[in-house]
């Protein structure tokens, strides 16, 4: 099942990462005295080799950890940028940038960076990570990096938006937003983040992301590059079997003079928490020619870094994350009320939440949703057995460690808690911090968030509460 991020943002929007988040991030490195000073970590789980830390004096942020196992390299250059910090009339601009960026430089066409990187077989690419980040990558082999690495430097400082490409990547996104709400899934999901973050810039409509885009121009861009892509907005990550003191010396001298500025915070509604009514659960149900009726409910849930993150990744396996989980076991293999059911975690720096996914007969609606709340109730009021919560730690855990088994994956990681301010070492922190979860943390935690939901359907009948 596609994530409700991936619904909304394809991606408008953090690496899969214990959230579920469908969606939340690439670093090389020296093994020596002379990084010691600079927060070489002593204890190397999940990632086993530790990583060099550099902050030049412009702010930029350079981690390198290295990998001897293949020939692979991989850089990204993370910023915070998206939806988080774009207001209502802006909503989009960092989608749009991220996908011209590549599209050409002062010195560049397109066809030049194409070519260039191919024929060393390396690939260079740009995205939204989340509603809060983005990135800049390429992934290369050693033998590449001396001929792709200058190409890689001069997107990164001189990207020209052509005209033409603006044009074109304009059409392509507004193509993608419409597309979002083309199936009834995507339907339900948007009109669940529409009613969880309400007014704000992340719950908009997708039709009116397309409209913002169909205005911004060239100048727009340039105007929001110069904005987001900032040296002290920046954290460089490089993960390979490269020499870390060639690497620390190509970005300090290109980048060490690079004049550092405001580095963008997120628009004050994005930043606030929504308030749901202490005496309603929102919900919105829409009717619509569909083989099934589709259901989103979702909670308030702990952004990363909050001390109940680890607690509700466990609560979030429990719940729905396979076939064992209570909402399959109870509402689908044993009642029959549903096709699929499945949970998510969307969880980043900013307020997230906590889905339940169901797809059913319209007839089964009341009982399906009935099943759901008292699922999550019993959470509340009844501790985890513990051989059920040692099997949920002991799963996400395994599933954390065993998607770092790529240089991209553990780059990813590592940058962008940096990004978010958790310091890269988070990435070995959770683990532990998985391990840690108690019986009562998980009735707490639940306790705490579990109280009001938001609720999106779409049927192909009329549905009466």
């Amino acid at each position: 099942m596609m994530r409700a991020s991936e619904f909304i943002n394809k991606k408008l929007s953090f690496p899969k990462w214990g959230l579920r988040v469908g969606s939340l991030f690439f670093i090389f490195a020296l093994i020596g005295s002379l990084y010691l000073a600079q927060g070489v970590s002593a204890d190397l789980s999940p990632t086993e080799t530790p990583v060099i830390q550099k902050v030049l004096p412009n702010g930029l942020t350079l981690l390198i950890k290295p990998n001897s196992a293949n020939e692979v390299v991989v850089m990204n250059v993370f910023a915070r940028m998206g939806a988080v910090y774009e207001s209502r009339n802006e909503r989009g601009i960092s989608k749009l940038m991220q996908q011209v960026m590549v599209k050409g430089t002062t010195t560049r066409s397109a066809q030049d960076i194409v070519y260039q990187t191919e024929a060393v077989g390396a690939s260079i690419g740009s995205s939204i990570d989340s509603y809060s980040s983005g990135s800049l990558s390429l992934k290369t082999t050693l033998s590449g990096i001396d001929s792709s690495l200058p190409v890689f430097l001069d997107i990164l400082k001189n990207p020209s938006f052509p005209k033409q490409e603006v044009a074109k990547e304009k059409e392509f996104l507004i193509q993608q937003l419409k597309a979002t709400t083309d199936q009834p899934e995507g339907e339900a999901f948007q009109n669940f983040l529409g009613l969880f973050y309400g007014p704000q810039p992340l719950g908009m409509k997708s039709a009116e992301i397309a409209g913002n885009v169909a205005h911004m121009t060239r100048a727009d861009l340039l105007a929001w590059y110069r904005r987001i892509y900032l040296p002290n907005n920046l954290v460089i990550s490089v993960v390979g079997k490269v020499d870390p003191r060639k690497i620390e010396t190509f970005f300090s001298d290109s980048l060490g003079s690079w004049g550092k500025g405001q580095v963008p915070v997120p628009v004050a509604a994005a930043a606030s928490l929504p308030k749901l009514d202490a005496n309603t659960d929102p919900q919105i149900i829409r009717t619509r020619n569909s083989q099934a009726l589709f259901l989103v409910l979702g909670y308030p849930a702990p952004s990363i870094g909050d001390p109940d993150y680890p607690v509700m990744g466990v609560i979030n396996y429990i719940m729905g994350s396979d076939m064992g989980s209570r909402l399959f076991v109870e509402l689908r293999d044993k009642r029959g009320l549903a096709y699929d059911v499945s949970t998510g975690y969307e969880a980043a720096n900013y307020f997230s939440y906590l889905y339940t996914f169901m797809a059913m007969v319209p007839t089964n609606y009341q009982a399906a949703k009935t099943g759901i709340l008292h699922e999550f109730s019993r959470l509340t009021t009844e501790p985890v057995p513990e051989q059920e919560l040692t099997v949920a730690k002991t799963a996400l855990k395994g599933g954390y460690l065993m998607e770092h088994e790529t240089n991209s994956a553990q780059n990813r990681f590592l940058g962008s808690y940096e990004l978010m301010g958790l310091g890269y070492s988070f990435d070995q922190d959770y683990p532990r911090l998985i391990d840690k979860v108690t019986a009562a943390d998980v009735q707490r935690v639940a306790a705490k968030y579990f109280q009001h939901y938001s609720l999106s359907v779409v049927s192909p009948v009329e549905i009466k509460e």
